[in-house]
């Protein structure tokens, strides 16, 4: 979904304002569910003088326990896929839909640097997911051995083209 240049804060505000003008223009609120992000895609939505009045909440749920408590992700989904997974980053856009006024959910789960030894997927791998009402998509990114941030930046940069793209589907339907 996005290419292997690590994006700069202004390509990122870019892609957040763009957006949240679509969401504006659509009368629609953005939620987001973070956990490798930390919530620096909320960050980047809230940045936006003028429309950060289109982002309703943010969730960072970091830790297995805060999926479960804040999103209300079945335990047995997460043991059984992994925190870092598809079936759990889609859950995780579903709960924020079901827990706020948010018409469109953005939601990343990942590895930013080291693995979890108990999990499967390799560091650098993201999962991004948008979801409206009614439907969801998943995408999976694989950013390689990476600094930190430079996943981070990448993995929100997923997200806002997935929230894009999650629009334009919501229009032609």
């Amino acid at each position: 979904m996005v290419g292997d240049v690590v994006p700069g804060m202004e390509e990122l505000h870019t892609a957040a304002r763009a957006l949240l003008e679509t969401l504006d223009a659509a009368g629609i609120k953005l939620v987001t569910a973070e956990s490798c992000t930390g919530g620096f895609l909320a960050s980047l939505l809230t940045d936006i003088e003028g429309l950060s009045h289109g982002f309703d909440r943010g969730f960072v749920t970091y830790s297995k326990s805060a999926k479960q408590q804040m999103l209300g992700i079945d335990r047995a989904l997460i043991e059984h896929s992994g925190a870092v997974s598809g079936p759990v980053v889609r859950a995780m856009a579903q709960g924020s839909l079901d827990r706020s006024r948010g018409g469109l959910a953005l939601a990343i789960t990942g590895f930013a640097g080291a693995s979890d030894p108990d999990e499967s997927e390799s560091p650098g791998v993201t999962y991004v997911a948008a979801a409206i009402p009614h439907q969801s998509w998943v995408y999976r990114e694989d950013f390689g051995k990476r600094p930190r941030e430079d996943v981070r930046n990448l993995a929100a940069a997923a997200a806002l083209a997935a929230g894009m793209q999650a629009m334009a589907w919501k229009q032609a339907l």
